[in-house]
């Protein structure tokens, strides 16, 4: 079962984006309401797949976890969701490998697909 972080400052879409994960399959093995908090756990939890909001309590948004993250050489497939489904938003989103965009409110099947799509890609980059 693959083993997942999630960082979401809400905490009713918290719950419903948990309890999606678990319904999919995955092992929800902490949660975050801000970018600080949520790098130390990915850090020190070292999860299998990042599902992180954009928009965080603290300083750093979901982007900024993912670059530094990437910056310390740490590739764990990520998931961004936001209701910003712009050009420039998915532009910053595109920079950055094994990271999937994915548009609020999230619907089950399109978490599943981005899901399955994102650790096939993963994988595929592993083996290449």
């Amino acid at each position: 079962m693959k083993q997942v972080i999630l960082l979401e400052d809400d905490p009713l879409l918290a719950i419903v984006q948990k309890k999606m994960l678990v319904n999919l399959g995955y092992d929800v093995i902490a949660t975050s309401t801000s970018g600080e908090e949520g790098l130390d756990k990915i850090k020190s939890l070292n999860p299998d797949i990042i599902v992180s909001d954009q928009n965080l309590m603290g300083r750093m948004k979901g982007l900024e976890v993912i670059k530094t993250l990437r910056e310390e050489n740490v590739h764990t497939p990520a998931i961004i969701l936001s209701g910003d489904t712009t050009y420039e938003h998915l532009k910053k989103a595109s920079i950055y490998k094994n990271l999937k965009p994915l548009a609020k409110p999230v619907a089950l099947a399109d978490l599943k697909n981005t899901l399955l799509d994102l650790v096939e890609s993963s994988s595929a980059e592993l083996i290449s």
